[in-house]
């Protein structure tokens, strides 16, 4: 009688042995497969030149009305609630590393650094979710700047916010026209629109529709369009009025532009799964670099499993923080600190190099 220690070792052969003979190539087994094997993170260093590659070296002289920061880009601080009122009237040439003090992380300003110095002849950039669209007026400003051709677009379904991204744009010279309307009106202003910056006052969405949003003051950055039907109770467990609001597909969004998107930036406030899963089809096809915001653990993975099977490279993984304390109906409403993904589509990689 052969030992059991042996028995077990033989029994694990013979096991290698058929899973062999399975995966020879003509029985070959489909392992998955997540990434691209090209794609690298972008570490501290990286995050420094790319900045420095953007940086605008003569600032323009100080107004009393803006913080002009080191890329140039006017911001009229009184506009931002939020804002630090000692910004007015200053200057800053520092790179925002760890971040600007009042908006953002270096690792977004890096990923819109990588997407401007990518383009090639012309540069695009969409910005879902967009507040007053610093992205969107930051990318036309210095892709501008550095001799590229210039396309942008904001979405952003608070009225009062789109007013804002508009004045934002015009303070830094940029020809901006404010779109409104019903879903399919707005997808044919879109269009049509000769502007070099558009912003539309509707939600990205994944088909047109109207979707109830909460009717809270401008200065509340994090609300989203109500997904819990039949509630007047945010993602975070407030009770809040909500109004009827127009609400675009991205994908229609994207056709109607007719261009190569250098950069997608989406900040929608925890439904960016749901969003970015159903339109990925049009994404693909039209997004080099898509920055995300992202508001729970859940999210950032369910992100990650389905670009990264589609090949997509993930450049930057910064996770958002959160706590848990009392009770919220999600678990974006327990996050603190949004995190932030960048990916890059080597599908649209490959027509920019050729």
């Amino acid at each position: 009688m052969i030992p059991r220690g042996r028995e077990e070792i033989m029994r694990l052969g013979r096991n290698i042995e058929s899973a062999k003979s399975a995966s020879s190539p003509a029985n070959p087994i489909a392992l998955p497969s997540l990434g691209n094997g090209v794609s690298t993170p972008i570490r501290l260093e990286d995050t420094r030149q790319l900045l420095e590659s953007v940086r605008l070296e003569e600032l323009h002289a100080e107004n009393p009305e803006f913080y002009i920061d080191w890329m140039g880009v006017q911001t009229r601080i009184d506009m931002l609630p939020w804002a630090p009122s000692e910004l007015s009237g200053t200057t800053s040439k520092t790179l925002p590393i760890p971040d600007d003090s009042y908006r953002s992380e270096a690792s977004e300003y890096a990923a819109l650094a990588l997407a401007i110095n990518r383009a090639k002849d012309t540069f695009c950039i969409v910005e879902v979710g967009a507040g007053w669209a610093p992205w969107v007026v930051s990318g036309l400003v210095t892709a501008s700047r550095l001799g590229l051709r210039t396309r942008g677009l904001a979405i952003e379904a608070n009225l009062e916010r789109a007013q804002w991204a508009l004045a934002h744009a015009k303070d830094n010279g940029i020809d901006a026209e404010l779109i409104a309307g019903s879903p399919i009106e707005m997808v044919e202003s879109i269009r049509s629109s000769t502007a070099h910056m558009q912003v539309v006052h509707a939600a990205g969405w994944i088909e047109n529709t109207y979707l109830s949003f909460p009717a809270v003051a401008s200065e509340d950055m994090g609300v989203a369009v109500c997904t819990m039907t039949d509630t007047k109770t945010d993602y975070r467990g407030a009770h809040l009025p909500h109004v009827e609001v127009p609400a675009i597909s991205l994908s229609q969004i994207l056709d109607a532009l007719a261009t190569r998107i250098d950069f997608l930036h989406i900040d929608v406030q925890g439904v960016e799964f749901e969003l970015l899963s159903s339109e990925a089809t049009a994404i693909q096809s039209h997004a080099v670099t898509m920055g995300i915001g992202t508001h729970s653990r859940l999210a950032e993975g369910q992100l990650q499993n389905f670009f990264l099977s589609r090949g997509w490279g993930l450049r930057i993984d910064e996770p958002c923080t959160a706590e848990f304390t009392m009770t919220r109906p999600t678990l974006e409403g327990f996050t603190v600190q949004d995190g932030f993904q960048l990916y890059e589509n080597p599908f649209m990689l490959d027509q920019i190099k050729s």
